[in-house]
């Protein structure tokens, strides 16, 4: 009587895994071993009655042994070498009325998944630009599954894709795409993540913002009175930070972002403009105000 057995195995490459051959001790066995792709069947352990014996084939599909009392192969550290057909030809009653089992063990190696490390096509885009990362592994059994994580400057994390794909591509890039991103792939293994990688989206000047203190306002604009000391406040969101010029009637007075006036004149009315300036990008941007200073008039 001849039996035939078909099984499937599932092992990690560098962990242990067992091929079992029935479930009872047979009298004599052969196990066996052919490669995807082949048909060439070659012996790796026997046992014809006197113990068992390792050919030298078994040295390429890892630490091989034979777990004691039964003919279950044990392979220790597996490699990607062993994965392939086991056979074991499994022979019971050997002096009586022969049963021959041939248990096909069909042995599926997976690799893990290595560190991934991330890749961007652009560390420092400018905002409205188009940019793409991708996440790269150098080892990993399919099908492998990539999650995507911006990380703010608060520390704030969020999943901003996720799929099959080790690419995603970023079209119109702003400023709120600035921080850290990792990428996280996953098979039926394990999961590994990479380490983090800046994000440094090149903005602006926008809009300059201008902010005057003592704050007084009227129909004609801003104004303040005689003698007072008056403080200008130029902002203007920038990356990297805009650099500032103030001017007085179209004339240069002052270079950063506060200008202070003290002992205000009434000559000092006019117009002031803030000039915020992108050095990088080579952008700028402008903002004017007008300030009246009015004459206090004391009693003598």
């Amino acid at each position: 009587e001849v039996v035939y057995r078909d099984t499937d195995v599932y092992g990690v490459v560098g962990k242990a895994v067992i091929l079992e051959c029935g479930t009872s001790v047979p009298d004599i066995y052969i196990w066996s071993f052919t490669k995807p792709g082949t048909d060439g069947i070659r012996a790796v352990v026997y046992n014809l009655g006197k113990g068992p014996r390792i050919q030298q084939l078994a040295e390429t599909l890892g630490q091989l042994t034979i777990i004691s009392n039964s003919a279950a192969v044990s392979i220790e550290k597996l490699p990607l070498a062993a994965h392939g057909l086991f056979t074991c030809q499994a022979f019971y009653n050997v002096d009586k009325e022969p049963v021959v089992y041939y248990y096909y063990v069909h042995l599926n190696n997976t690799v893990p998944v290595s560190k991934p490390y991330l890749s961007l096509s652009e560390v420092s885009p400018v905002e409205g630009s188009t940019m793409s990362m991708q996440c790269n592994l150098e080892n990993g059994t399919g099908p492998i599954q990539y999650v995507w994580q911006h990380e703010t400057h608060s520390g704030n994390i969020t999943v901003v894709a996720q799929g099959s794909s080790n690419r995603i591509n970023m079209t119109d890039v702003n400023r709120n795409h600035t921080g850290w991103y990792r990428c996280i792939a996953t098979n039926a293994v394990n999961s590994e993540s990479s380490n983090r990688l800046w994000l440094d989206t090149i903005y602006g000047p926008d809009i300059p913002r201008i902010d005057v203190t003592p704050y007084s306002i009227t129909e004609r604009g801003y104004s303040a009175l005689e003698r007072e000391t008056v403080s200008l406040m130029c902002q203007a969101p920038s990356n990297p930070a805009s650099q500032y010029v103030w001017f007085y009637n179209n004339s240069q007075v002052y270079s950063g972002p506060q200008y202070t006036i003290t002992k205000i004149l009434r000559m000092h009315t006019g117009d002031y403009a803030c000039l915020a300036q992108n050095t990088y990008l080579n952008t700028r941007s402008k903002k004017t105000i007008s300030l009246t200073v009015y004459y206090v008039w004391a009693p003598i």
